[in-house]
């Protein structure tokens, strides 16, 4: 090992061939990873798996990733003397250089995503299948309890996030007055991590969501989920999600990878919370409103279906419905005319856990999705983080009370969710802080939250308000001792709460 340095590695490129390389990005696709290098790992541990050398010949060279990024700093002794060590059973005398290291982690990249490829093949393109066949039949593990050892893999992986708690602070801008910064603790104790950010077009609130975001990500670790429910062109910063390692989604054009209704045959509790979530959030995006035989058929027509089947999909749930009309000699009605609607396209497929979901980083936009195409989308997303924050353990707290932060949901142009008063959305922001789940919510005006039927700014623990012409609501003028005006406020200023008392701050 003398002839190669750990940081000589840390900073050298390392590549896979042409070919391996366009495989990789189509695997991480398919299984939905947000990185690169992660699917390279996974390739060259395949590879190490097999007992023989790579040999095959190499053609072209893909694009380089250097060594603390595909490799990691804490993993990469670890990786180093993989390598060589499945190089000296072949070769016991080969000189351990930087070069060899480099050949063979583009030997092994390459033959591993070929594997891993005929191994998708395989599982015919399913997400579970293809797990199943990795873990089971690659690591020859024992067929009793498997799949619950992976389940526990995963949630494991999702509670390590954010494991080491620690003061999280945000620099948002200086205070127009005194020019000092003005930094907000996120995890403080006594108050909520919760953000509104309230302002006109134009004001600068969707930038300062971001940069709070970015910073909260940077400092914790933890994914984001943001919901883009405007134009869509967030997706579009590419610094912004770069900063977050985000995956973009573009639904219906690309479909939500997560299994909404992750584990309703587990029991008929669980069955009935899933069907009942579904309902709710089906019968808000129906043109005209459902009524009591509606809401009860739809409970029958998928109590089958929800106890029984995993990975359910909306066309699963098209088809339990048609049938139970049918079978019944029911007439079509708003119900089926809705479902119908809705699954000419896809909004999402259930390949992932919501703990393999809600570990990375997304960025989900409906530009080109009807309102109830996004409507359902966002609800069902909501739902399903909702029902699997109740199911892991609460965050861990440091010895000052600082609480770690594990996920962030933001949601830019939230005005029509908050107006929906939808439950999830409502739970999510006043149930699961002990969780470490922070919520940032933009919006234009105060007035978006005058909808929302559970007082969603009394859960809000910073205030941020540029320039509206909307008059503050109650729950802000209680927060700012008295009635504020914010459509004096120029661009790139806002009004927030400092030491609980108001303030005007420029914003970066």
């Amino acid at each position: 090992m003398s002839a190669v340095t750990m940081e000589q590695v840390l900073l050298a490129g390392f590549q896979a061939d042409t070919e391996a390389d366009k495989y990789t990005e189509l695997l991480r696709s398919n299984l939905g990873l947000s990185a690169k290098n992660r699917v390279a790992r996974l390739a060259m541990g395949r590879s190490l798996s097999e007992t023989t050398h790579p040999s095959a010949n190499l053609s072209g060279a893909g694009k380089p990733i250097k060594g603390d990024v595909l490799f990691g700093v804490e993993e990469l002794p670890l990786w180093v003397g993989l390598l060589f060590t499945h190089l000296r059973r072949v070769n016991p005398r080969a000189d351990l250089t930087l070069a060899t290291l480099q050949d063979l982690v583009k030997r092994h990249w390459s033959r591993g995503i070929a594997l891993l490829m005929a191994d998708w093949e395989e599982a015919e393109e399913d997400y579970n299948r293809f797990i199943d066949i990795l873990v089971r039949r690659r690591a020859d593990m024992p067929e009793s309890g498997s799949a619950s050892a992976t389940a526990t893999s995963s949630d494991d992986a999702w509670s390590t996030i954010g494991s080491s708690p620690a003061p999280i602070l945000v620099d948002l801008g200086k205070a127009v007055d005194s020019k000092e910064p003005f930094r907000w603790k996120v995890n403080g104790v006594g108050y909520s991590p919760h953000v509104a950010v309230m302002g006109q077009a134009g004001s600068g609130k969707t930038r300062t969501m971001l940069e709070l975001v970015k910073q909260v990500r940077k400092q914790s670790g933890a994914p984001v989920i943001l919901l883009d429910l405007g134009k869509g062109d967030l997706a579009n910063r590419h610094d912004f999600v770069e900063a977050i390692g985000a995956r973009v989604l573009r639904v219906p054009e690309e479909p939500i990878p997560l299994d909404m209704f992750f584990g309703s045959d587990e029991s008929e509790l669980t069955a009935s919370d899933a069907i009942m979530g579904f309902r709710d959030s089906f019968a808000k995006v129906m043109q005209s409103k459902a009524g009591a035989v509606q809401l009860e058929t739809m409970k029958d027509a998928l109590r089958p279906l929800f106890s029984q089947r995993k990975n359910i999909s909306l066309d699963d749930i098209a088809q339990s419905l048609r049938d139970f009309y049918e079978d019944r000699k029911l007439k079509t009605d708003s119900v089926i005319s809705t479902i119908s609607d809705l699954t000419e396209r896809t909004i999402f497929r259930p390949e992932m856990s919501p703990a393999q979901f809600f570990s990375q980083s997304w960025i989900i936009t409906f530009a080109h999705a009807h309102d109830t195409q996004k409507n359902l989308a966002a609800y069902l997303l909501l739902d399903a983080l909702n029902t699997y924050l109740k199911r892991v353990p609460e965050a861990p707290q440091d010895h000052e009370g600082h609480r770690a932060v594990r996920t962030v949901l933001a949601v830019d142009e939230a005005r029509h969710l908050l107006a929906s008063r939808h439950k999830a959305l409502s739970d999510n922001i006043r149930l699961h802080r002990s969780k470490g789940l922070m919520v940032a919510l933009a919006s234009q005006s105060p007035d978006d939250y005058d909808g929302a039927g559970d007082d969603h700014l009394e859960n809000i623990g910073l205030p941020i308000c540029f320039k509206t012409n909307a008059a503050s609501n109650q729950v802000l003028q209680n927060m700012f001792r008295g009635k504020v005006s914010f459509a004096s406020l120029p661009t790139g200023v806002f009004m927030t709460l400092k030491d609980s008392k108001p303030s005007k701050i420029k914003a970066f």
